[in-house]
């Protein structure tokens, strides 16, 4: 079974996916986001995609939902499962530069309620993955982010600082691609 999802392998559709394999033929192929996945997906006949019910696209207004409904007649649904995300993290930059935040889509209820119970009106930007929204927070010195908390550097950024942390159960669809 060849797997087609959301990677690099820091990501939790990437983990998910892991947990599916069987075999030696068994394989993931990552994505750089959801959407240049299902920008490929005719060329995918007979293999696998999985996606959590929580994807949303950081491009325009499309997510789970939508595509379980527009490929209702070119997929089929072959294995919902349950698997809780990795640890997830809020991360505060005590030095920022740039007065925003920058997150995946389907980490917006998190940031929301941050941001409304310290009544912060930073600007929220969506990006493709966690990891992405890690790089641009570091690489444009954001003020917030919420990632993996495996991929967080704690002793390498002295001014980055946890405010919150999350651990949701999340529900994964596997479909295969008809031929």
């Amino acid at each position: 079974m060849i797997i087609h999802t959301l990677g690099p392998s820091s990501t939790d559709s990437y983990a998910a996916a892991e947990s599916l394999l069987k075999s030696e033929e068994d394989d993931i192929v990552e994505y750089p986001s959801f959407d240049s996945l299902l920008h490929n997906l005719d060329q995918l006949k007979g293999q696998h995609v999985l996606f959590p019910v929580a994807f949303k696209s950081a491009r325009k207004e499309y997510g789970w939902k939508e595509f379980n409904y527009d490929y209702w007649d070119k997929v089929e649904l072959v294995k919902v499962f349950k698997k809780n995300t990795k640890p997830m993290v809020l991360v505060k930059n005590t030095k920022y530069v740039e007065n925003t935040t920058m997150i995946h889509p389907a980490t917006t209820i998190f940031m929301k309620k941050y941001l409304e119970k310290i009544a912060d009106r930073t600007l929220i930007h969506f990006t493709d993955s966690k990891y992405k929204a890690w790089t641009a927070f570091r690489k444009k010195k954001m003020k917030y982010t919420i990632i993996s908390e495996d991929v967080y550097e704690k002793e390498k950024y002295p001014e980055h600082r946890v405010e919150e942390r999350y651990e949701p159960v999340m529900v994964w669809c596997l479909y295969k691609i008809n031929e």
